[in-house]
């Protein structure tokens, strides 16, 4: 067997956990989680769980115990501290890489995974060898595992959804549809991907929006991305809260979006930059899809209602050329949004 097997070598799931034991629900989401993985149909897997020296002593107990009951299918990796979940990542992607995992399967603590998760993304990968990422769609689900309706999730998360519903994004180059057209695509939780590539390319040191920066660059350098609607992630946002940890973190829905904007335009610059020393694209399309991504932020930043947001990009995108800007306005029918001015 080659280091990176992909027919035989065991897919690596990939999971960073940090708990303070403040919630009991904790514990039964992560046992839940760890459960859609026991019931995989490829049963060839391994599980990475990178804690950030989590300051529980009863929850790193629990990680103990967990790893004498998987009897070797799942290893803890404690780390010092905790730098966020990118950082947790790359913990566990440079010992996926090192033990010869031939592709990782992303998965949150709190969310839950199909059951043919592994093996489809090993079909798919096998069957596809351009293919370098694998993603499905989602369900949102609350704290006690209920479906959470559309029309009660955010925009951001809706316009995701919208994006599995039409076309979502595949194949080479997908980086510049994701980045202009669809915005944030691919959840982490629902997203598989080769090992020398997320090896090769691994999550800056952010907190927020990290994974889109990521995926942006992984499709950038030259890997293709495949869509899968048969593998339905189970994502959990507890509805007894603003949202996600990560709003919580940055201080709710403003601090997370002010964050959330800045990482975004950092991940389309590294793409394009990656693009355009690839010769995929030239400094011309380079500035003209800088644009365009400026006006797909401020969009949904609209949408969100965060208005200052998205009068900040689309003033950024005028300054990078006010006649582009006015044209790709009324291509996209954003003219008469708010947040033109």
């Amino acid at each position: 067997m080659t280091k990176f097997d992909l027919k035989n070598g065991s897919a690596a799931f990939i999971m960073p956990h940090w708990s303070n034991g403040g919630s009991g629900l904790e514990r039964q989401w992560l046992s839940k989680t760890l459960d859609t993985i026991k019931n995989q149909t490829d049963p060839n897997w391994k599980i990475l769980i990178a804690d950030g020296n989590s300051p529980s002593q009863e929850a790193k107990d629990y990680l103990k115990q967990l790893e004498i009951e998987f009897a070797g299918k799942l290893e803890v990796i404690n780390m010092p501290h905790s730098d966020g979940p990118g950082h947790a990542r790359n913990v566990a992607i440079e010992k996926a890489y090192k033990d010869g995992h031939p592709f990782i399967v992303f998965l949150d603590a709190d969310d839950l995974a199909d059951p043919k998760r592994v093996e489809i993304a090993r079909k798919i990968f096998l069957a596809n060898e351009k293919a370098g990422v694998v993603y499905s769609t989602f369900k949102v689900i609350d704290e006690h595992d209920n479906v959470v309706p559309r029309e009660k999730l955010s925009q951001s998360i809706v316009e995701i959804l919208e994006s599995h519903d039409t076309a979502p994004p595949q194949g080479q180059d997908t980086w510049i549809k994701i980045a202009t057209e669809t915005g944030y695509t691919n959840l982490t939780s629902a997203t598989n991907v080769l090992t020398e590539i997320a090896h090769a390319h691994l999550f800056p040191g952010e907190k927020v929006s990290e994974d889109y920066y990521t995926w942006l660059v992984y499709s950038a350098s030259g890997a293709e991305f495949v869509y899968t609607p048969d593998t339905p992630t189970h994502y959990r946002i507890p509805q007894n809260t603003e949202g996600s940890v990560s709003r919580s973190r940055e201080g709710g829905k403003k601090g997370f979006y002010t964050t959330k904007c800045r990482v975004d335009e950092m991940g389309f610059v590294a793409a394009s930059t990656i693009a355009l020393d690839r010769g995929a694209i030239t400094a011309d399309q380079k500035t003209k899809l800088h644009i365009k991504f400026l006006l797909k932020e401020a969009e949904t930043m609209g949408r969100e209602e965060q208005l200052d947001l998205a009068e900040m990009c689309h003033a950024k995108a005028k300054e990078l050329g006010a006649e582009t800007t006015a044209q790709l306005l009324k291509e996209l029918d954003f003219s008469s949004r708010p947040w033109v001015k």
